[in-house]
């Protein structure tokens, strides 16, 4: 059985992951944005007498849907729970008239990979994880046009793990404090990250004088250490050349390509 978490779930929450991801999973930092945010669906899975699993379905409008936060206590999985929960959520979406969901998973997380395939879940696109440690910095003349008036984009753009797919309209209106920074040239969307308030993401970047990019990194760098950010991170698509990142002391986890986007149809769901 799912339904929506609420405020008093927290404990029971916290102790179900304080061992995933070696003790520093986020869900705790995002537990009650998501129980107070009416676009998301934050629930619990209940079996066996108690809450054993959480996940958490975001409408980014009444047709699009991002899933995220699935987790099953430790003490409770290779029990076939998790395709329980998957199931029920993905029932939860056809319910509401969703026509197009989402999610992210890091390439090792196989368990998922096989579980959402076999649902009907496609990967559509890679990227690399890219994050960035802002140390001092040597002076560095910063020339930038700062504007908070940014235009569509056609396409993807990420936000922390969690990507806004490209056919959702306004989609900076999901992102916190977002601005636009060019050097006439190139550009990118910044935005303070939801779960980090130290940290800048750079949501999207348009890269049209490839002479100049590396550059161009850098002095997002010098903007974000002249605000107060202590870090920078960002997700860069299979197709988008590292080097400018890499140059400017931004490193990937374990390797590069190492973030799946996957999409399925609403309709076509294996369930």
């Amino acid at each position: 059985m799912i339904k929506l978490l609420e405020k008093s779930d927290r404990s029971r929450v916290e102790e179900i992951v304080k061992t995933i991801w070696e003790g520093d999973d986020y869900i705790p930092l995002v537990f009650d944005k998501w129980v107070d945010d009416p676009s998301c669906y934050f629930m619990g899975f209940w079996s066996e007498g108690g809450l054993i699993g959480i996940d958490n379905l975001r409408l980014f409008s009444d047709k699009v849907g991002w899933m995220e936060g699935m987790r099953i206590d430790p003490a409770f999985q290779g029990r076939g729970y998790g395709k329980e929960l998957g199931k029920e959520m993905l029932q939860l979406t056809r319910d509401l008239g969703l026509e197009r969901l989402y999610f992210a998973t890091y390439f090792d997380n196989t368990a998922s990979i096989k579980m959402n395939e076999a649902f009907g879940f496609e990967r559509i696109a890679v990227f690399t994880n890219l994050e960035k440690e802002i140390d001092e910095l040597t002076p560095f003349s910063i020339n930038l046009l700062e504007s908070d008036e940014i235009p569509e984009i056609d396409d993807h753009i990420s936000e922390d793990w969690s990507f806004i797919p490209k056919e959702v309209p306004n989609k900076t209106s999901f992102l916190t404090h977002p601005v636009k920074l060019s050097d006439g040239a190139n550009w990118a969307v910044l935005s303070i990250n939801s779960k980090f308030s130290d940290c800048l993401d750079i949501n999207f970047i348009e890269m049209e004088d490839r002479e100049s990019i590396e550059v161009f990194v850098k002095e997002l760098v010098c903007y974000a250490k002249a605000r107060g950010f202590g870090r920078m991170h960002t997700m860069a698509s299979e197709d988008f050349d590292l080097e400018p990142f890499l140059l400017n002391g931004f490193k990937p986890f374990e390797r590069t390509k190492d973030v799946f986007l996957y999409y399925a149809d609403g309709s076509t769901l294996q369930i």
